[in-house]
């Protein structure tokens, strides 16, 4: 028999601590709860609902962040123990002997998988990752080593070009979900960010990494993806009105190529408060025009320089 609702959104809210406002934005954005209405249009919430929603709040106060529990599913949820739901987040594991030794395993699963075009196998190295430890855990850890290997084994002809782009779809993927489920909602006193790449750069993976670690930090992004025109994206400052622009740019000589232009709408922005963030491989060593303009580089796969970084401003 399905269950049937049995509390209404004021009783769940004086069970859980969790206001009826943050519920139905949780429910309109991440799915946890779907709950049954009455025929007055009255939310009703069923003995698992209660569940999830203590389970979530005891996660929160461990630290973690409702876009990733949000990832992790509403059957996870249920079936982790209390006893570890309260426990911090999964850093810590992540440092001894038995699961680095594991995390190991699964980059391993994920570079092979690359090199011999095995999708499903790729999948699930990626799911076992992402379920074990934090997505910040997971993408320093497993799959940032893995997409640097993958492109060492091309570069050698181990791995073909075919095997490179999956992993990357794969991983560009996952981290747009990832944006989307930790982007906090866009009220009048959420601080909003822009992430994208400098014009003519295709690779994505660095400004959706730093999208995602700016969303956790309490910013609603904007993510405008690949290529990005600095004209139109000083036209999205001008509507969007963000606090942060982060820039990323994989190939040195695209930085070199689009610097003054950079170093141009950098100063104009940041008139009117934006502050103007560039990182990516593409960024080699000191640059003192950079830093004159008032940019401020960062490192995407350094979460914690990152995060440091963006409650400075």
């Amino acid at each position: 028999m399905p269950e049937r609702g049995i509390y209404k959104m004021r009783t769940i809210s004086e069970r859980t601590g969790l206001s009826p406002s943050l519920l139905r934005a949780w429910e309109r954005r991440h799915g946890l709860l779907k709950p049954e209405r009455t025929e007055g249009g009255h939310r009703l919430y069923t003995e698992s609902d209660l569940r999830v929603l203590e389970r979530v709040r005891r996660l929160l106060e461990s630290g973690r962040s409702i876009g990733e529990l949000a990832s992790l599913g509403r059957q996870a949820l249920l079936e982790s123990s209390p006893t570890r739901a309260a426990q911090p987040p999964a850093a810590a594991p992540a440092t001894s002997p038995d699961m680095g030794r594991t995390l190991e395993q699964h980059r391993e699963a994920i570079v092979q998988a690359a090199v011999e075009l095995d999708e499903h196998a790729l999948q699930r190295a990626l799911d076992s990752s992402f379920a074990l430890v934090t997505p910040s855990v997971a993408l320093s850890r497993v799959v940032f080593p893995a997409l640097h290997e993958v492109g060492e084994l091309w570069a050698k002809g181990t791995c073909s070009v075919a095997g490179e782009h999956l992993v990357s779809a794969k991983v560009v993927g996952r981290l747009i979900k990832l944006v989307e489920v930790a982007n906090p909602e866009p009220t009048p006193t959420t601080p909003r960010a822009i992430c994208a790449c400098l014009p003519d750069e295709q690779h994505v993976i660095g400004a959706l990494v730093t999208a995602y670690q700016t969303a956790r930090h309490g910013y609603h992004v904007h993510y405008l993806g690949a290529c990005m025109p600095l004209q139109d994206l000083e036209r999205s400052c001008q509507i969007l009105k963000p606090r942060v622009v982060a820039l990323s740019v994989v190939r040195s000589a695209l930085l070199e190529t689009h610097q003054p232009e950079l170093i141009a709408f950098a100063k104009r922005v940041q008139r009117t408060g934006v502050h103007v963030l560039l990182g990516g491989t593409g960024v080699r060593g000191a640059n003192p025009e950079l830093a004159e303009a008032g940019i401020r580089v960062l490192d995407p796969e350094q979460s914690s320089d990152i995060g440091a970084l963006i409650r400075s401003l």
